[in-house]
């Protein structure tokens, strides 16, 4: 976009799209790609809000004009003629999302469907293809394609640049010059533009900048800003024309819509902290006309019901501040008490939901995930903002059996290899809620441990010398590279030696120890002979098992 210059709101977004867009580019999981739906809805709501404020600052020109200020109906109908350009070229952009989502998705009727709902938030190539084709260097152009909407936007300023012009002229109503120049520059924001380079120093088009081997989360969320962009210069030029009227001056200069939190997750001992604004706030407001509530409140008589309290007033905005204290779903509600221009005081209200958590520093490799036939596999089971003893945990496969030793610690015992699966649900008043996607885990037998011959580790071959030989008095494995405690126990293998030039007759042996064999011939080895240990057989926690052979060096 061009270099002008940015409201608040404008930057905030900005700032969200930088760090969003740096993840995008570290080839994030999935879960961060949530982000972007999370951003997308609250740039939807912000709209959405925006068309509310801006819907109730026309209706106070109509209202101004039926009690006696017939002045203002010239910029009644300019603000009016505004808001229908705007809002055909909003949506069209409502419809182009909706049609790049239905073609990803490869659904078709669903014209309302969310981005929170769809399963391929990662797909490039889709949103690519339906928006710039199948060549880079020549992107599509005609219906449904990034060109189009290219040319539906620089449309739009055209029409309101336009429409802005026509204000300053000499016979024309006026618009002072200060605010008509604030207006160009607000255009410039959203209009299209090919100040983008490569690496390579190679110019980048606005389209490809945009939706070029973008996700289809980054796409509907580019889109939305898009949207976001156009509510605002449709707010921007309402006010200004009202100010110009000079008879209802809303002089709004900041413009939000909702209660935003700090964070959606607050850990146990911390204080739920958000900010509580109307669509269009305003640094001149004061408690003479504007109240934040947090509570009920009588609507017919404004006054504050039991438990009620009015919140403090910062820039134009209520601040909340609320120990969080237990761990689950939280409820904040209000009102906010606001004198529009005609004297009249509004109220609307607000609810949000945040969850409350405990301390906690969850660390996973994905590689891990593995499950041991015969062992007591723990388990630490976890969702953020849910009680341990309102979790309900489902697994199968593999003959799998989970026990609940409390505080969210499980021993998960298993009887077959192959895939095991764990779900986890929340219990609620309305049944159960799951939490997350399954989690699926590998269930393997454990690998044969190594034979541990004179204290030594030994795969394959070892070499000692004769005096260090003649400690041979059992055969055992080595499991001090198991995290777990696994009971593999020697039950029988089979010794030979290698002396003299001859190779000696082997003797099987039950158990793991000697018991004195070959004593005296071990004794009398030399450097060269060796002493040979065959047809290990252990006993494991998921049977028996033959382990490989090994041999004795004399050096």
């Amino acid at each position: 976009m061009a270099g002008a210059k940015e409201t608040p709101r404008q930057k905030m977004i900005g700032m969200m799209y930088l760090v969003l867009t740096c993840l995008l580019a570290l080839n994030v999981s999935k879960e961060v790609l949530q982000g972007f739906v999370t951003i997308n809805e609250n740039i939807e709501t912000t709209n959405s809000n925006f068309s509310n404020n801006t819907q109730l600052m026309l209706k106070a020109f109509d209202d101004a004009i039926k009690n006696g200020h017939p002045e203002v109906k010239g910029y009644y109908e300019k603000a009016k003629l505004a808001c229908t350009k705007t809002q055909k070229t909003y949506d069209y952009i409502e419809i182009l999302k909706q049609q790049v989502k239905q073609y990803t998705e490869a659904v078709s009727g669903a014209d309302t469907m969310r981005l929170a709902n769809i399963e391929k938030l990662d797909d490039y190539d889709k949103p690519t293809f339906f928006l710039l084709g199948d060549d880079e260097a020549k992107p599509k152009t005609g219906t449904n394609s990034a060109n189009e909407l290219r040319n539906e936007v620089n449309g739009l300023a055209t029409e309101l640049n336009s429409l802005i012009n026509t204000m300053t002229e000499k016979n024309g109503l006026k618009l002072p010059e200060e605010d008509a120049n604030v207006l160009r520059e607000q255009i410039k924001l959203f209009t299209p533009t090919d100040n983008y380079f490569n690496k390579e120093g190679e110019l980048i088009t606005w389209e490809t900048r945009n939706f070029y081997h973008m996700p289809l989360a980054a796409v509907v969320t580019n889109l939305s800003k898009i949207q976001s962009d156009i509510r605002n210069i449709e707010a921007e030029l309402v006010n200004k024309f009202a100010s110009a009227s000079g008879k209802l001056r809303i002089n709004f200069n900041s413009y939000e819509a909702k209660i935003v939190p700090s964070s959606q997750y607050v850990q146990s001992g911390d204080n739920y902290s958000a900010s509580v604004f109307l669509s269009a706030t305003s640094s001149e407001f004061t408690e003479d006309n504007i109240q934040f509530i947090l509570g009920d409140v009588d609507t017919a008589s404004g006054k504050l019901m039991p438990g009620a309290v009015a919140l403090p007033v910062e820039a134009g905005t209520g601040k909340i501040s609320i120990p969080a204290a237990g761990v689950g779903r939280k409820d904040v509600k209000g009102w906010i008490k606001f004198k529009d221009g005609m004297g009249k005081y509004r109220y609307f209200p607000y609810k949000n939901e945040y969850v409350v958590a405990n301390s906690a520093v969850s660390v996973s490799a994905e590689k891990m995930n593995v499950l041991y036939i015969g062992a007591d596999n723990e388990l630490s089971i976890s969702a953020a903002g849910v009680a341990p003893t309102d979790l309900m945990v489902n697994a199968s496969g593999c003959g799998i059996n989970l026990i609940n030793s409390g505080n969210g610690k499980y021993i998960a015992k298993v009887a077959s290899t192959g895939t095991a699966s764990i779900q986890v649900y929340e219990r609620t008043a309305n049944g159960t809620k799951p939490q997350g996607a399954p989690k699926y885990f590998r269930v393997k037998k454990f690998p044969s441990p190594p034979l541990k011959l004179l204290g030594r580790t030994c795969n394959g071959t070892i070499e000692v010398p004769a005096n260090e030989a003649k400690l041979l008095s059992a055969v055992g494995v080595d499991m001090s590279s198991y995290e777990y405690n696994i009971p593999f126990k020697v039950t029988k293998f089979t010794i030979s030696l290698y002396q003299n030039n001859r190779l000696s007759e082997s003797k099987v042996i039950n158990g793991n120890n000697l018991n004195g064999a070959f004593a005296s011939e071990i004794n009398k080895l030399k450097k060269g002979e060796r002493i040979y240990i065959e047809d290990v057989q252990v006993k494991g926690p998921d049977g028996d098992r033959t382990l490989p052979n090994a041999k004795i060096v004399i050096k």
